[in-house]
């Protein structure tokens, strides 16, 4: 009798156990799946984002940029004492990937170095798309809103050769020197002008 209990007891036991072990395991594999859920997240992260607060002198400074051409607009009158412009990089085709949004460093040590606030990816998915398009170009320094002049402007507008102003924009960004941030604002009220008008 007393051996039959204690075969009993000992299977209970050995259950217990086995039960135990696939809980722990369970454990493992989520916390592994996890991790891996992390480390995807973090690539998917935007790789730019090491870039902003760099400071250079030529953006050829930069191992990343040698690739792309480069284009150039400077944001007229100096605001708190800094100027700022922004830059294309094109890539294959003339298609622009990124628009650096910099300042000049002018004091100290600094002077004749930039220093790199924000950069505003063409590469996403929508903006690829529509750029990507021939009807659609990418704008700076030429935008309007509400009429006025706006250099913080950058715009993705739908090129008609006949308008004096492009007025079918589908997508819109401020280089805000408030903020020193890009940011994406609504496309009311704005307009390109086209350069190409009357020539």
């Amino acid at each position: 009798m007393k051996l039959k209990i204690l075969y009993t007891l000992l299977f209970i036991l050995m259950i217990n156990c086995k039960t135990e072990t696939k809980q722990t395991i369970k454990k493992s594999e989520n916390l592994i799946v996890k991790a891996s859920d992390t480390i995807k997240n973090k690539s998917k992260l935007n790789i730019i984002d090491k870039f902003i607060g760099k400071i250079y002198k030529s953006i050829d400074d930069i191992d990343e940029f040698k690739q792309y051409s480069v284009g150039f607009a400077s944001i007229e009158d100096e605001f708190n004492s800094k100027t700022y412009d922004l830059l294309t990089l094109s890539g294959k085709g003339d298609i622009e990937k990124f628009i650096i949004f910099r300042s000049s460093l002018s004091d100290g040590d600094y002077r004749g170095n930039f220093k790199i606030l924000d950069i505003l990816d063409l590469t996403t998915e929508d903006n690829n798309k529509l750029l990507k398009d021939k009807d659609k170009n990418l704008f700076i320094h030429f935008c309007y809103k509400n009429g006025k002049n706006d250099q913080e402007i950058i715009a993705i507008a739908e090129y008609d050769e006949y308008a004096e102003f492009l007025t079918k924009i589908h997508k819109a960004w401020r280089a805000d020197r408030k903020t020193e941030k890009i940011i994406e604002i609504p496309t009311a009220g704005i307009k390109v002008e086209n350069m190409d008008y009357g020539l």
